[in-house]
């Protein structure tokens, strides 16, 4: 899997540590003198930079000297630094002060601190504290509703709030944005990638780190590299790669943010890339990241990602933060023995100081100051409302502008808040409007009724298990102890043992139990705004060793046979009627444990007792996590449906939001959507012919019911103002929104290779067997047929493509591009927004299924047309060959697709490649 060009990796320091060593600026380590470091317990919520004010003269600081360069101030400064302080450099003081990772400053040499924020769709809580807000900061679309947009100037916009927030906290460090391309639809953090585009998700995160880096906030691209799956992604899960697959896929995105944004920060992953792990792997580090893209930056690790420390920094990993076992007083230990040469510090240090010199942190002040509410809010609006996907529409079934002094029913748990993503990347926003807030105010406006049913229940961590031919056991067929309301009685106990007195006895709605990092966490969980409580922490750490009792009842909802599942890790076992049903106990791992087929007759109310034992984690930041499920008779719908389905049916039109929820750390174990929505649109759509399903979710979902409902509005996660965005795509703007990923008809109609992480977990080494043809070009190149296609989006009006012309284009030319024209018409009654997109079929010599090559947004009245004009890139006609050791485009002829998306192709031609 490595290139010829694999043996000329440097084994040498730098050329900028040989600098300084060669000018004699480089003073002899010393031993003796300890780092001088500012009290981490003085850090508080909104301090400043902790380092003293200087109060030497100039001259005896010549690296705050803002008129030398910062290669030459990184040298200057690292002649000071006794060898304890550049190892200090190098490594995180996690816990010190309200960030996801920090640094602290070193004062005597005026080295500010590095407060890093965990962020991407905004700035999430760690601690910080602002004026006004506390907490909370903006919470942006997630970045794939970004890459919904096509629309790089939106992405400038979208990254000038969180840079400025960035800013606004204190953060002198973004740990984002996100650019790994998904290669498969269960991935847990698909909603932080930018699509599963290379050319797409390059044109969004460039513009995306140009903007941040603006504001003086080092922006940290994440997470190189191969980094797809969360299933084992913390005990050496082993992403196989091929060498052309690599470049063009899996880092072409840090290529062109190195290129064209002087990316000063990269993170190295979990995994491991081809049998190394990616923060020792000196073929995708110090070949490919350096070598190959001319990276200037420095490259730190992710929480727990770092294994070693000579093979670490010798790969060119120049920062441990989150952990300090392999920097630190380790690698001093190793550089003191002799096992680790100074040289290689010297060179991680350089990187350090020159990137943090060069973005300006050494320049300005990080205090921390309130946040601009409603103008980032009308920024996180605009991208949402831009995002917004129509994937079907049929007979008009929107807008809903004719509404008049009608009604419409607004269906779903979830639509009284808004969806987000779990993990590091969960923002708690500054305020929120959800679906059934805005249509609520808008009917006040306008006159109409909005009549409101939750119909199912609200998403929790725990149903990221839901098998796919299974869903969890509702609320409304269950009842508590004392007969009144819906749920059950539950006991927390703060043993696994469920002996003594329980910590905790409430109601809760579900037997369904998450706790750690992906659950039970607040400031990780994306349950913020949602009335279902995180199971209540009884013991010191994430949640484990623990139990829980739940007892009550169970009321069929018809009479026929029944399933009842347990699934999760934990020991736990289900009784109906006093019979032990469902025995999960004794192993370890995710497990799904089914009961033999349950006779229940309709009507008829059974006593349930459901017990989980906390003992058997998965992995430390999973340590207990169970769902209670079932499957039923056709003719059984829950109670709550049918309420919804009747509130739906003497209403003029009906609004279903159904959303998953997803997180890093766990994959989905299916890709349906979870909590019974499937009945819940299937019956509401049965009642009303003018129903409308908004999908909030990260990454794709199967739709069987799709061909059961007129017309679906794809959301994504849609941050704050989410609400907003919606209800103006409902009443009448036009989206524009296209898919920047593919949605499958199922998950038995994936392309080859791509298969379920939880399926395939006993076996660490994950091929990438797809090599070039990720996402829609596997599909293309199996003959896959999806449900909806990459580049998908339906508008309210219509299109037409004329007078494609391609002659003169010659990819010689002296600006090394290509250059196609072509004429759009608005042929509709209405203004919209049209994405023109390019594909190119296969290359000369090099094979491989269309990819897109370029794109341009729109915006027409009715009748108006505009001349278009797109370039290629000559690197859109190339592949990477090992052999050359860089991009070749092969002589010969070239299909060019144009169209409204990779298959709703208009017009086609050819562009020959000299």
């Amino acid at each position: 899997m490595r290139s010829a060009a694999g043996s000329r990796r440097r084994t040498t320091v730098c050329m900028l540590a040989g600098a300084a060593l060669a000018l004699g600026l480089v003073a002899a380590p010393s031993t003796s003198a300890a780092a001088d470091r500012r009290d981490p317990r003085a850090v508080g919520q909104g301090s400043g930079p902790l380092v003293s004010p200087v109060t030497e003269a100039p001259e005896k600081r010549p690296w705050l000297n803002r008129s030398r360069s910062p290669e030459e101030r990184a040298v200057l400064l690292m002649a000071e630094m006794t060898l304890e302080e550049k190892v200090e450099l190098m490594s995180g003081d996690q816990g010190a002060a309200p960030s996801a990772f920090y640094n602290a400053g070193i004062e005597r040499l005026g080295i500010p601190e590095l407060r890093m924020a965990d962020a991407g769709a905004g700035i999430a809580p760690r601690g910080w504290t602002l004026p006004g807000t506390d907490d909370r900061a903006t919470a942006m679309p997630s970045t794939l509703a970004l890459a919904a947009t096509f629309d790089p100037g939106l992405a400038r916009r979208y990254a000038d709030v969180v840079g400025q927030e960035a800013r606004a906290t204190g953060h002198e460090m973004l740990l984002g944005p996100n650019s790994d391309p998904p290669r498969q639809p269960f991935w847990g953090r698909l909603a932080e990638s930018a699509g599963e585009d290379p050319m797409l998700n390059s044109s969004m995160i460039v513009p995306f780190v140009r903007e941040v880096q603006s504001h003086h906030v080092i922006a940290n691209l994440k997470h190189y590299t191969g980094y797809t799956q969360e299933v084992n992604r913390g005990v050496g899960q082993n992403s196989v790669i091929g060498d052309r697959a690599l470049h063009e896929v899996h880092t072409r995105t840090y290529g062109d943010a190195i290129a064209k944004a002087d990316l000063g920060s990269v993170m190295c992953s979990f995994n491991k890339v081809n049998g190394a792990y990616a923060c020792e792997d000196d073929y995708s580090l110090d070949q490919v990241l350096r070598e190959d893209y001319g990276f200037r930056g420095f490259v730190v690790t992710d929480f727990g990602a770092i294994h070693s420390t000579e093979p670490s920094i010798r790969a060119g990993t120049d920062m441990e933060t989150g952990t300090r076992a392999f920097y630190g007083q380790a690698l001093l230990d190793a550089v003191q023995s002799g096992e680790v040469d100074e040289g290689l510090v010297d060179r991680a240090v350089l990187r350090i100081l020159r990137t943090m010199f060069d973005i300006g942190v050494f320049d300005n002040d990080y205090t921390p100051t309130r946040i601009r509410v409603q103008a980032h809010g009308r920024v996180a609006r605009d991208v949402q409302t831009a995002a917004v996907t129509m994937l079907r529409n049929k007979g008009a079934a929107l807008p809903l502008s004719d509404l008049g002094g009608g009604s419409v029913a607004v269906i779903g748990a979830e639509a009284d808040g808004t969806s987000s993503l779990g993990g590091s990347a969960n923002i708690f926003p500054t305020y929120a409007v959800p679906l059934l807030d805005s249509m609520r105010a808008r009917a006040d406006r306008e006159g109409f009724t909005v009549r409101y049913a939750p119909g199912n229940d609200q998403v929790n961590a725990a149903n990221m298990l839901e098998s796919r031919d299974m869903t969890a056991v509702p609320s409304s067929v269950l009842t508590p102890e004392d007969g009144t309301g819906a749920g059950l009685t539950a006991r927390h106990f703060p043993n696994t043992t469920f002996s003594g007195a329980p910590g905790v006895v409430r109601e809760e709605r579900q037997a369904l139990y998450d706790t750690g990092f992906t659950g039970g966490q607040p400031a990780f969980a994306n349950l913020y705004e949602s009335d279902v409580p995180p199971v209540p922490l009884l013991v010191p750490g994430l949640g484990g060793n623990q139990s829980v009792i739940y007892t009550g009842s169970l009321t069929a909802p018809t009479s026929g046979s029944y399933e009842l599942a347990l699934t999760g890790w934990g020991d736990a076992q289900v009784f109906l009627d006093g019979d032990l049903v469902v025995d999960m106990t004794g192993e370890d791992g995710r497990r799904d444990v089914r009961s033999a087929p349950l006779d229940l007759v309709g009507g008829t109310t059974y006593d349930l007792r459901v017990e989980f034992a906390g003992d058997r984690a998965l992995v430390p930041l999973q340590p207990a996590s169970f769902l209670l499920q079932w499957s039923t008779p056709e003719s059984a719908v829950a109670p709550s449906v049918r309420k919804a389905a009747r509130v739906a049916g003497r209403s003029d039109a009906a609004v279903v939001y159904v959303r998953t929820y997803e997180t890093e750390e766990r994959d989905r174990v299916s890709l349906k959507l979870p909590q019974n929505a499937e009945q819940l649109i299937r019956r509401v759509a049965a009642a009303n012919p003018r129903t409308v399903v908004v999908v909030a979710s990260g990454g794709p979902v199967t739709m069987p019911w799709a061909g059961d409902v007129p017309a679906i509005l794809n959301n994504y996660f849609g941050g704050q103002e989410e609400g907003s965005a919606l209800t103006r795509i409902i009443f009448g703007k036009s989206p524009s929104g296209h898919l920047p990923v593919t949605i499958p008809r199922s998950e038995d109609d994936l392309p080859p290779g791509v298969d379920n992480p939880w399926e395939t977990s006993g076996d660490l080494d994950v091929p990438f067997s797809e090599g070039v043809n990720i996402g829609y070009r596997g599909y293309q190149a199996s003959d896959t047929r999806p449900r909806y296609e990459f580049g998908r989006g339906l508008t309210y009006t219509s299109f037409a493509y004329r007078n494609l012309t391609t002659s003169g284009l010659d990819a010689r030319g002296p600006d090394r591009a290509a250059r196609l024209q072509v004429t759009v018409v608005n042929t509709g009654e209405r203004r919209g927004s049209q994405t023109v997109q390019v594909y190119l079929g296969k290359l000369p010599g090099v094979g491989g299924a269309r990819k897109l090559a370029g794109f341009a947004k729109v915006d027409l009245r009715p009748g108006e047309q505009q001349r278009v004009s797109i370039p290629i890139p000559r690197r859109e006609f190339s592949s990477w060959d090992s052999g050359a050791d860089g991009y070749v485009a092969n002589p010969g002829s070239v299909r060019v697709f144009v169209g409204e998306s990779s298959t709703d192709i208009r017009r086609r031609g050819t562009i020959r490649v000299g």
